[in-house]
């Protein structure tokens, strides 16, 4: 019933805490589950053996002191997974809070963002928990913390320095100075973080048919039209001004990245990149419903909802031979 009432309880505070919890288990326990698992485990390996310098050039700085400093204590690689779920877990429970359905929110990250990212891109999903915490704070006006939890992000998966661009905009009182700003600091970012790393993705999404996304465009369109939904609707829901400002930015780039994407030589880094704006459906579900009035007619949209996302959850696990081959059956070590 929270999905329809504006009414937080107390048993929903409660519940909400507790299936955080389960959710950081459910993803940070799980046994040989997800495409890259094995990598991920022969990675914890690799940089435990490492001394912390060759550890911190070999991948992302954040992700690469994590795995070094448990594989010196020799805590194993799900300790790494599950404080990365952690830090997801609390990123999807404190964005999902500050919208007017927090259940809403918290099912709409379920099929993609829990099911897919989670289990599998360790480092870009940690990334994308330090953004919505980020976010969380943006809600509440405060914009150094949102940069700083995005530049923490970035340490996990350099690509999601994107999103500091969109916070730049806030912290700029000249708007004449905004595009020299996006262009300086786009160059130094990249220069700083993607430059070295570039050979790296383009032999692993480029040239590499083992990487394909081949439902790349499908998972494009599906965040795009809840982000066209939520340019249209914006003006009839109440939120922070700078956060409005933040998520129309990311609603925009997420209809820009079907655009580009047939332009693009490498669908898997549009895809990537568009992962980064999953949070625009978190909001505009439970804003969405948030418009409607009277009880019932909130149950019927909520229901559809609920469906859609269920649906698109069975199909995905049911059809996809990846998911058969990878996510089927599901394992965890603490059950």
């Amino acid at each position: 019933m929270s999905a329809i009432g504006r009414r937080t309880t107390l048993f929903s505070w409660i519940a909400m805490v507790l299936f955080t919890i389960v959710l950081s288990v459910f993803i940070g326990l799980r046994f040989e589950v997800g495409k890259d698992w094995h990598q991920y485990v022969y990675l914890y390996d690799l940089l435990g053996s490492m001394s912390l310098g060759e550890a911190l050039m070999t991948t992302d700085s954040g992700y690469a002191l994590m795995n070094w400093i448990f594989g010196q204590q020799d805590m194993g690689p799900n300790s790494v997974f599950l404080v990365c779920a952690i830090i997801l877990s609390v990123g999807i429970f404190l964005f999902a809070k500050e919208t007017p359905y927090p259940w809403m929110a918290i099912a709409v990250a379920i099929p993609h963002i829990v099911t897919v990212m989670a289990m599998d891109h360790v480092r870009q999903a940690t990334a994308v928990g330090f953004i919505l915490i980020g976010l969380a704070y943006l809600a509440r006006d405060r914009v150094w913390p949102f940069l700083i939890c995005v530049l923490l992000g970035a340490m996990f998966h350099r690509t999601s320095i994107i999103v500091f661009a969109f916070g730049m905009v806030l912290i700029s009182k000249n708007k004449f100075l905004i595009y020299p700003i996006f262009a300086a600091a786009g160059a130094v970012m990249f220069q700083s973080l993607l430059s070295d790393r570039l050979d790296l993705y383009s032999s692993r999404y480029i040239e590499s048919e083992f990487y394909g996304s081949r439902g790349a465009l499908l998972r494009l369109l599906l965040n795009a039209m809840p982000a066209v939904g939520f340019l249209v609707f914006r003006k009839r829901m109440v939120m922070n001004p700078k956060y409005l400002k933040v998520m129309t930015y990311m609603a925009w780039t997420s209809i820009l990245l079907v655009v580009i994407l047939p332009l693009s030589p490498s669908p898997v880094i549009i895809d990537r990149l568009g992962k980064y704006f999953l949070p625009v459906q978190m909001l505009f579900f439970p804003y969405f419903l948030s418009i409607f009035r009277g009880y019932g007619v909130r149950c019927a949209i909520a229901a559809v909802m609920t469906f859609y996302l269920f649906f698109t959850q069975v199909y995905w696990l049911s059809k996809s031979p990846l998911a058969q081959d990878y996510w089927m059956p599901y394992q965890n070590l603490s059950f």
